[in-house]
This record gives structure tokens, C-alpha cells and sequence, in this order.
């Protein structure tokens, strides 16, 4: 067995085995006779629900993914290759890094002829796209929830959403206005301006994406949203599996409470502490602890394992895939020199002069 394979068995094993230990100390303060008795009542129609919400959720990012990458002159990816990228990048090969799947759309873009600050930015964007579509959703929610609509939830969580959201969202149009986003990405001399300089382009990205294209910004906001829709869905169908409906409001803010874990560059894919959460997130929700802790790890096989059967084959394919993202950047070279040919031809400046008569 190589060295990376060897890393990779035993990153595997390191979440089995946090997975098992949460599910032993949560099933201990939930009393192992309720979990039984919710296993053998369980309806497994709603883990095929849980499939489907996945495999929409999937189907979202892609169309998120491709639209982000194009933006502004990005490389053109097609669904084929996207799929096998997002295969890649949500399964547990991709947690071998510290950045999980970010690292994976990173490598993709790279690949693709993205020079890397860029790449970086692109990455950035695209998740910053994805988290502001769900934080306007949970907002939503909350609103919603201190109204008295879904399960009653402690008034504090609600409110630092509400506060929470539109100070990130001041904070990005503030840095990144016209007459101030130039400041902090010149000099990047240092680690940390460069950094910066990089957070600041993503913002950037996601300004022009409002002025691009109806068919790139519809895609880019349209696809996040669907795979918010797919993955909440799962985790519905995950909690009606075990005998528990909740509403959606009070679903969506304990969903994106306990999900927030996943940002967290957590070792072996978050196993353990990412259970922990999502299943604190729907007790939050109004599910007993029984059944949340049951329905977290139902909702975590098919978001985390089951993907991670699908990074396996991607793994094993990842030189062809190399192969066709060069293609794109190949592609991407001849155009801009193409371009570059035509501009000269258009500036009577750059003709060569006549010959003499």
C-alpha cells in the first residue's frame, strides 16, 4: 500500500471512529432503549428521499460551480467534468487537507489555467455565494421563528443571526467598494495582505456577478439555492425516517445552526464534531434527542460517506480528469492568443508598414 493511501485509511478510520464515539456518548444521554426503538420503527422510503435531496444538492453546486468559474472571462467547464470535480471534492478523500473540498476546486481551477490568486478568489466567491443564499434563507427563518411560527426557539439564537448576517454583508460591501477595494489589494507583500488582496478579488467577483450575464447570475444564485433546497430536504427526510416532523422554519434555523461546523477546517471531514452539531441543531429544532441524534447520522451518511464512495472512483480517474482540465486551459491560451491577434489587426499603430513602391 502507497504512503497516500495509507494516509487516506487512516483518515477514514479516524472518522469511524469519532462518528462511533459521539454516537456512543450522545445514545448514552438519550437512553439506547429509545434509539432501539426508534430504529425499529424507522421508515426507510424517507432514506431514499434523503438520496434524492442529495443528489439535487450535488446537481446545484455544479451549476453554481460552472457559473462562478466563468465569470469575468473564468474557464468555460462543462457539466462532464464539473460532476467528476464535485465527486472529488465532497467525498473524504477530499478532507486529506486541512481546506477539505475547497483544496479540490482549487486544484480544478488551477488546472483549468486560473492564475492561483485568482483561483483562490473563485473558490472564495463561490462559497461566499452558497453561505449568503443560506444566511438570507435562515434570516428568513428566524424572522419567522420569533413570530411564534414552527417550534419555539431560545430567542437568543434567532437574534445573532439577525445581527450577524447584515454585519457581514456591510462589512463586504464596505471593503470592497469602488473607491476602497483597491486599497487592500495593492501592496500585498506580506502573507497577510496577500490573503487579504485574495478575500477582497472574491468580494469583487461577487459584485461584477450582479452586472454579468442573466444566464451566469441566475445559475451562480439559482444553483445555491438549489443545494441548500436538496441538502435541507435530506436532512427532513433524515428526521421523518425516525418518526420526527419538524417545522420548516425551526428545521432551517437548527439546520444552518448545527451545519455552520462543517466551515471549520476540522480533521478527518469533521466525523465527530459535525454529528455533534447537527444533532444539537435539530434538539434546537424541536426534535427529541433520540431521534436527532439518529437523524444526524442518517443525514451524515448521505452527505459525508456515501460521497465519499463517489470520491473513491473519482480518485481512481483523477489523471484523465487532469488531462481534460488542460484541455480547457490549452483552449483557453489559443482564444487569448487569437484575441490578441485580432486586437493587433484592428490598431493601425501595430500594422506593419507598406513596402515601398
Amino acid at each position: 500500500m502507497s504512503r497516500e493511501r495509507r494516509r487516506l485509511a487512516l483518515i477514514a478510520a479516524l472518522a469511524v471512529a469519532a462518528t462511533v464515539v459521539v454516537v456512543l456518548l450522545l445514545g448514552q444521554a438519550a437512553h439506547f432503549t429509545e434509539l432501539l426503538k426508534r430504529l425499529r420503527g424507522a421508515s426507510p422510503g424517507w432514506l431514499a428521499v434523503c438520496a434524492a435531496g442529495e443528489i439535487v444538492a450535488y446537481a446545484g453546486y455544479i451549476l453554481s460551480y460552472q457559473a462562478i468559474a466563468e465569470l469575468s472571462g473564468g474557464p468555460r467547464l462543462g457539466a462532464p467534468i464539473l460532476a467528476r470535480v464535485v465527486g472529488l471534492s465532497f467525498g473524504a478523500f477530499s478532507v486529506a487537507t486541512a481546506l477539505g473540498g475547497l483544496s479540490v476546486d482549487f486544484w480544478a481551477l488551477r488546472e483549468a489555467g486560473e492564475p492561483a490568486p485568482l483561483a483562490s478568489s473563485r473558490v472564495i466567491a463561490l462559497e461566499t455565494v452558497r453561505w449568503a443564499v443560506l444566511s438570507v434563507a435562515t434570516c428568513v427563518a428566524a424572522v419567522l421563528v420569533l413570530l411564534g411560527v414552527g417550534h419555539r426557539v431560545i430567542w437568543i439564537v434567532p437574534v445573532a443571526w439577525l445581527v450577524v448576517v447584515p454585519s457581514c454583508f456591510a462589512a463586504g460591501l464596505w471593503i470592497s467598494a469602488n473607491g476602497r477595494q483597491g486599497r487592500f489589494q495593492a501592496g500585498s507583500s506580506g502573507r497577510l495582505r496577500r490573503a487579504l488582496a485574495v478575500a477582497v478579488r472574491a468580494l469583487v467577483l461577487i459584485r461584477e456577478l450582479v452586472s454579468a450575464p442573466a444566464s451566469v447570475r441566475v445559475r451562480a444564485i439559482l444553483g445555491a439555492a438549489v443545494f441548500w433546497a436538496g441538502d435541507v430536504l435530506c436532512a427532513w427526510a433524515a428526521l421523518r425516517a425516525f418518526g420526527t416532523h419538524v417545522a420548516l422554519s425551526s428545521l432551517l434555523l437548527g439546520y444552518t445552526t448545527g451545519f455552520v461546523s462543517t466551515g471549520l477546517p476540522l480533521p478527518a471531514g469533521g466525523s465527530g464534531g459535525v454529528d455533534a452539531a447537527m444533532t444539537g441543531g435539530f434538539v434546537l429544532a424541536g426534535a427529541p434527542l433520540g431521534a436527532a441524534l439518529l437523524g444526524a447520522v442518517a443525514f451524515r451518511v448521505f452527505n459525508f460517506w456515501l460521497p465519499a464512495l463517489v470520491a473513491v472512483g473519482s480518485a481512481l480517474t483523477v489523471r484523465g480528469l487532469r488531462e481534460r482540465l488542460r484541455e480547457v486551459a490549452d483552449g483557453r491560451r489559443r482564444q487569448a492568443v487569437t484575441v490578441g491577434e485580432q486586437a493587433l489587426g484592428r490598431n493601425p499603430a501595430h500594422r506593419p508598414p507598406r513596402p515601398p513602391r
